[in-house]
């Protein structure tokens, strides 16, 4: 029944004042629904309205609105409604509304007067209706008439089919019919009344949810300063006045503040997604709470599959849920209008329910195809402790992942081994797949320890093989007793596949090289390659390396460009999606970038090391952003490009930051990087201060050479015997010829780790000898330094350094001239170094050749950010009795601070070239770059500066950083 505070019952035919409602929204209906009364009123012109929402849309409160314009105007209002559920006599609702008024027109001897809420006796439902209808005319024949029926989809179908008799036996009389439903009811007489009254001109009122302006209202005239507190609960109510009240009633009752929505334990959410689901049909509500479930969208197809039903079966019940605006239908998608909408309706599930029915959904899409790896994250929350299908399911995911997102990888074989954990085989297989995953995520520790367990208790000879080929790829010493031992039987067991052993082997050898444990470059190093039968591409890629490194032993570089030169064309052989994260890969084509930097393609170089970046960043390869950062590092060193290569280093030593001690005093590095690795960073720091004048960095890079030196690994102790030599150069210490000695080791190496040595380091190692007064030490570097270019015609900068050192050994001024020609504007430092000198050399007897030598190297010093060597210069200069323009002597740095306009570090390095002059081609020779990358920086620099030419770029770079340099 309709409830009294909606629409005023009627006693004896007298209308009762209707209690004010608050008229929020709707007010198109309400225009409508007037314009009847009036009609009906003036003209005495009845008629039928047929009023449908969902529920709690505000459909009783229109009709309310309804009686509340017709009954004081002299209308006489009649009200009643359906009530859910059976039991009431036949035509209740339609003698609901008559109440207890002068006894029933009959045409049967002996009718009485009715007692409120007593019925006649039983009796046909057409006398009833008869009763019902003369009555009806009595009362309209005496003044208006309007009869309100709520809830017409509950009421009993003698009600409804009275109904559609009487408006149309009455419909002369001025007696106007107000029907409100809801929409999308599953009753098919409802629905055939409807019908047949709208195809008889029925006027139809459709009642949608309010707009968010006048939930607002709505919200603010009911709870007044509280209002505020409803805004988390709104999406909960769907724009429906009726929850809107719903809500507000239940927040009066509350004390205190709520706070944030709380999915399953808040008892506002709760009750609001508890009335609204109530008020659905039953199917519909079945719809909604298994859809919540299925998650935030899903499909109509799957909906009913998962419901067991045929997609017809829920065009009735959906079209329901979207009504009431709990849902919402795309193109191909349906979602729920709002996260937390879902979220209080997936609460009332218990969860034993939710769970079945994700398994189901789970298994129905498994079935139709979808990829394990899209469902795996959902499959590892459901699954259970000895789930076969699961176990397969997420190994499967995991394979799948590995290549593109190792992390999520290693987290669905986490899973698996948990799911395993009563089947040892099985879970020490599992772990020998997520070993490198774990190592590549930079979870270095956890992955030693992993194959530790493995490796001591395999399943089989093939994993055993397979995990000591994954520590061996780790670097660094086996973290197992008899190490040894654990290779040999990898190697010499049958059941172990070929490529395995052979990539093993190759793999060993590999790692011993770079950590300088393989000493020998001919005859160990060459016999064991021998061994390796294979020819698998990965194989062959690595060996190619093996053979390219110990060229550079022996110091043909020609012959090792020769080796790595195959090593892109090897890499395309592989498995796309895996071979951009084997490890070997990865050092193969750091080396073919530290040769091609070299060799003065510096271009080349770049491109490799920015793409294997670039992959490591997007695809979360933890472990190799350190290598890939100390390659670009060292080729902006090398490019002059002091303060970005800093900013790069110090990149690539955050994942160190948590420092762990390391083995034997080898001086701390980074879990799951190599002692030389290591040491190879702290050699390009050290030459970075060296040059920038840091004293704090290179005491640093020093204590960390110290400890390098009194440690185990051979490369370690190599690079601080190194590191010494610039230390000594820096504060003008001599040294003893052991350490000069340990030091031209280090050079005749030629390489440390993956980074191919300096080309011009022999020249700093002629300086440090002839200031320690060993010039027999100077002479063999000399020799080694004519020597090397030599056995390398093709590469100029070996010829420029040979040139260089033996100007300086000889203090030939033109020699050292040639060999600043020969360095070219590739390496500024080194030509920079080679003017210089050959300035000093000339200053006792040609000022002028001098001048115009140490004004060039210091043009190149400070535009390099060189400060400590622009210093010295700038002193030249003045024993000279010159005094440098401030902007040359500042020794200011020469790239802006990263922060200036929003710019990148690449796009400064780019506008700082641009802005001095140089044109995209020169600028892209200088920064190792594409001249399209170039452009597209530039264009970008142009965006973020507010400029649109060159001319404009370089006036605000003079104004704002250039002459900050200066004042500085």
């Amino acid at each position: 029944m309709i409830q009294a505070t909606d629409i005023p019952p009627t006693t004896d035919g007298a209308a009762v004042p209707v209690p004010a409602a608050v008229p929020r929204g709707h007010g198109r209906q309400r225009e409508q629904i007037l314009q009847r009364v009036l009609r009906l009123l003036h003209r005495e012109e009845g008629g039928v309205l047929w009023i449908e929402g969902p529920a709690g849309a505000g459909k009783s409160r229109l009709l309310a609105f309804a009686a509340e314009e017709a009954a004081p105007a002299g209308a006489l209002v009649l009200t009643g409604g359906g009530v859910a559920g059976h039991g009431m006599p036949p035509l209740a609702p339609l003698l609901d509304a008559l109440g207890p008024l002068p006894a029933l027109r009959s045409r049967e001897p002996g009718s009485a007067h009715r007692e409120p809420g007593t019925y006649p006796e039983a009796g046909s439902p057409y006398q009833l209706m008869r009763q019902v209808e003369d009555r009806l005319r009595d009362l309209a024949h005496d003044r208006p008439l309007v009869v309100v029926l709520d809830d017409v989809q509950h009421c009993d179908e003698p009600t409804l089919l009275a109904v559609r008799g009487l408006t149309a036996r009455l419909a002369g009389l001025p007696l106007l019919w107000v029907l409100a439903a809801r929409s999308h009811h599953d009753v098919p007489a409802v629905e055939s009344l409807r019908r047949d009254l709208l195809t008889e001109r029925a006027v139809p009122l459709d009642v949608p949810a309010l707009d968010p302006e006048a939930v607002r209202l709505l919200v603010r005239d009911l709870l007044g300063p509280r209002a505020a507190q409803a805004d988390p609960y709104l999406p909960l109510c769907g724009g429906l006045p009726g929850a809107v009240r719903q809500l507000c009633a239940l927040l009066a009752s509350r004390t205190g503040t709520p706070g944030a929505v709380r999915t399953g334990g808040d008892p506002v959410a709760g009750a609001v997604a508890a009335r609204r689901l109530d008020q659905l049909t039953r199917h519909a509500k079945e719809l909604v709470l298994i859809a919540s479930a299925l998650g935030d969208s899903l499909t109509v197809r799957h909906l009913s599959r998962v419901l067991g039903c045929g997609e017809s079966a829920l065009l009735r019940p959906l079209g329901e849920v979207l009504a009431a605006g709990l849902m919402r239908a795309g193109q191909q998608h349906l979602a729920f209008a709002h996260p937390s909408v879902r979220d209080a309706v997936v609460a009332t599930l218990p969860p034993p329910v939710r769970l079945s029915v994700r398994r189901r959904s789970v298994d129905l899409r498994l079935a139709d195809g979808t990829p394990p790896a899209v469902l795996a994250a959902e499959i590892a929350e459901l699954a259970e402790p000895g789930d076969e299908h699961a176990i397969r399911v997420l190994a499967t995911a995991a394979r799948e992942l590995a290549p593109h997102s190792p992390a999520t990888a290693a987290a669905h074989l986490r899973r698996a081994m948990e799911l395993s954990r009563d089947a040892a085989p099985r879970r020490m297989r599992l772990a020998a797949r997520l070993i490198p995953l774990l190592w590549e995520t930079g979870e270095a520790d956890e992955a030693r320890a992993l194959a530790r367990e493995v490796v001591q208790v395999p399943p089989d000879a093939a994993t055993h093989a397979r995990v000591c080929l994954e520590l061996t790829r780790m670097g660094g010493r086996f973290p197992v007793a008899e190490a040894e031992a654990h290779l040999r039987r990898a190697l010499g067991h049958r059941g172990v596949p070929q490529p395995v052993k052979d990539q093993l082997l190759s793999t060993t050898l590999l790692n011993r090289l770079l950590a300088g444990e393989a000493e020998e470059a001919g005859g160990a190093l060459a016999g064991s390659l021998a061994r390796a039968r294979g020819t698998h591409p990965l194989n062959d890629l690595t060996q190619r390396t093996l053979r390219s490194m110990s060229a550079c032993h022996r110091q043909r570089w020609t012959e090792a460009l020769g080796h790595s030169e195959s090593v892109p064309a090897k890499v395309a052989e592989l498995d796309p999606a895996y071979g951009a994260a084997l490890p070997e890969v990865v050092v193969s084509t750091v080396w073919r970038a530290a040769l091609l930097g070299l060799a003065g393609d510096g271009t080349a170089a770049a491109e490799l090391v920015e793409g294997g970046l670039a992959d490591a960043e997007q695809r979360g390869r933890r472990a190799y952003l350190p290598l890939w950062r100390t390659a670009r590092a060292r080729l902006l060193l090398d490019g002059g490009r002091l303060p970005e290569a800093a900013r790069e280093l110090a990149a690539a030593q955050e994942p160190a930051a948590a420092r762990e001690p390391a083995a034997a005093g080898a001086g701390p590095r980074a879990s799951g990087t190599s002692a030389a690795s290591e040491a190879a960073v702290v050699c390009a720091r050290a030459r970075i201060a060296f040059h920038t004048g840091d004293d704090a960095e290179l005491e640093a890079c020093s204590a960390l050479a110290e400890a390098c030196l009194e440690g185990e690994d051979r490369q370690s102790r190599r690079a601080g015997a190194w590191i010494a030599v610039l230390t000594a150069l820096y504060r003008d210490e001599a040294l003893t010829r052991h350490q000069l000695g340990v030091a031209a080791a280090h050079l005749r190496r030629g390489f440390l780790h993956a980074t191919c040595l300096d080309a011009g380091d022999v020249v700093l190692l002629v300086a440090a000898a002839l200031a320690s007064g060993q010039r027999d030490m100077a002479a063999a570097a000399v020799e080694f330094a004519e020597e090397r270019a030599r056995l390398n015609p093709g590469l100029p900068l070996f010829a420029g350094a040979a040139a260089h050192a033996r100007g300086l050994f000889a203090r030939d001024a033109d020699l050292l001239a040639e060999a600043a020609e020969l360095h070219g504007a590739a390496r500024p430092l080194l030509r920079a170094r080679a003017l210089e000198d050959a300035g000093e050399c000339a200053a006792a007897t040609d000022a002028g050749t001098a001048r115009s030598r140490f004004e060039e190297a210091l043009r190149l010093y400070t535009g390099c950010g060189a400060q400590r060597d622009a210093r010295r210069v700038h002193g030249r200069l003045r024993k000279l009795g010159i005094r440098p323009l401030g902007a040359a002597c500042a020794a200011a740095p020469a790239v802006p601070e990263p922060e200036w306009r929003g710019l990148t570090r690449s796009e400064l390095g780019v506008v700082r070239l641009i802005a001095h002059g140089a044109t995209n081609r020169e600028a892209a020779e200088r920064l190792f770059l594409s001249p399209h990358t170039v452009n597209t920086h530039l264009r970008h620099a142009f965006e973020k500066l507010g400029v649109r030419s060159r001319v404009q770029l370089a006036r605000l770079y003079a104004r704002e950083v250039d002459s900050a340099a200066v004042s500085a």
